[in-house]
């Protein structure tokens, strides 16, 4: 496990948003975010905290919900009220940030797929994406003329290990902006998201900083499964 971190979806009267609009509220260690959307009535909160990662996370939900409200035990702004809430959330969630690393996808006739091959966690925000390629390709190599399942598989598997490891690396560079270590950190963080909403050519700084996660998003060719193979 690269990186820990606790989340929970709570529904919390007290504390509205806007329809499709994200509150963020940064401290040290510890992020909360507050949103809605379209499906959903009222606002639904998120809690993103360090932790040590040699820590196995409690099963037990009220053991959950005791160890959230203690990382965010002095917290400001509208946590204590969200925290309050979520006792009674009919759908509170509780996991850790973590990655998926295997030496290898297949054996026999089991391949694996998705994020049981190589979750890149919610931090890469790529794991939809990357299931989806996953399926196409593995289908697609599957179905070559004249191939068998372990043909299919380690072609699978070579064109998509590198892809996935790419995407992967995403995860632990965004847990860094996403959780943030200590106050001067959020400071200069904050102050700098402020500065860049005034700056003249601000969308040439939000290209750079999304470059890479088009750049891994978009790191592999995908053949077309259905033309005339060439062998």
């Amino acid at each position: 496990m690269w990186a820990s971190s606790s989340n929970c979806t709570a529904q919390s009267g007290p504390v509205s948003a806007s329809d499709r609009s994200t509150f963020a509220h940064v401290g040290p260690g510890r992020t909360t975010l507050v949103y809605s959307t379209a499906r959903d009535a009222g606002a639904k909160a998120m809690f993103l905290f360090a932790a040590d990662p040699a820590t196995p996370a409690p099963r037990d939900r009220a053991e959950q919900q005791r160890l959230l409200a203690e990382a965010y035990a002095g917290e400001g702004w509208e946590v204590p009220r969200l925290i309050e809430g979520m006792a009674g959330a009919p759908d509170f969630y509780f996991d850790s940030l973590s990655q998926v690393h295997m030496d290898r996808w297949s054996k026999g006739r089991v391949a694996l797929l998705g994020d049981a091959a190589h979750c890149a966690s919610a931090a890469s925000g790529q794991g939809t994406s990357l299931a989806l390629v996953g399926a196409y390709v593995l289908a697609g190599e599957l179905a070559r003329p004249d191939g068998d399942h372990e043909t299919g598989f380690a072609a699978y598997e070579r064109l998509m290990r590198p892809f996935a490891e790419r995407n992967q690396r995403l995860g632990p560079a965004n847990v860094k902006r996403m959780v943030m270590r200590g106050r001067a950190q959020v400071r200069i963080s904050m102050a700098m998201l402020a500065l860049m909403a005034r700056l003249p050519g601000r969308d040439r700084l939000m290209a750079k900083v999304i470059e890479p996660i088009h750049k891994a998003a978009t790191a592999i060719t995908l053949d077309d499964y259905s033309a005339p193979y060439a062998g």
